[in-house]
């Protein structure tokens, strides 16, 4: 066949030169170029197989169809939609099961088991907290008058019970400066 045919059938396969088939797809010359330099087969120079760029562009398509299913559903076919929420539910399913096959192995613990073991632990350290306060004042009462002991121990108790207080609303504790006088 001579290469100056528009359209010539070889092996099976319809070879059309770019012109034929921009209009074929109803796209410009300069598109095909674009659409080959993002790895649509061209036969050669000047000729495209249109079998092979209806495949190519179906499953161009077909990418293009599956990012819109993931950004928006509603904008495919029913059949397409249950697939696609069928695919879903299967991917929850298998991440459920992961989930409880980390737990059967111990990978997780139970929230009751750990909500009363932090609850024990906090009412000790409430409990050690708000005694540090009597026990440094008892500590430098040989050093200081009785009035000033006792005002230690109560600056003290006074900051951890904001802090005490703080942790429990709001999660973190933040030392603001005292309205009593300092240490």
């Amino acid at each position: 066949m001579a290469e100056k045919d528009e359209l010539y059938f070889e092996g099976g396969a319809i070879i059309a030169c770019t012109r034929l088939t921009a209009e074929y797809f109803g796209v410009t010359p300069a598109t095909l170029s674009n659409w080959m330099r993002a790895g649509c087969p061209r036969y050669k120079h000047g000729y495209w197989d249109i079998r092979a760029v209806t495949d190519w562009r179906g499953k161009q398509e077909g990418e293009k169809l599956a990012a819109a299913a993931a950004s928006d559903p509603s904008k495919l076919t029913p059949a397409q939609q249950k697939v696609h929420y069928e695919a879903q539910l299967k991917e929850a399913q298998l991440e459920a099961a992961r989930l409880r096959n980390r737990f059967n192995s111990g990978m997780y613990l139970e929230r009751a088991m750990v909500v009363d073991e932090l609850a024990k632990y906090f009412i000790v350290l409430k409990h050690s907290l708000l005694g540090l306060g009597h026990e440094l004042s008892l500590m430098v009462s040989p050093y200081v008058d009785a009035d000033r002991g006792r005002q230690i121990d109560r600056t003290i108790d006074e900051r951890v019970k904001d802090m005490l207080e703080q942790m429990a609303v709001e999660g973190v504790y933040d030392a603001k400066t005292s309205t009593t006088e300092a240490i």
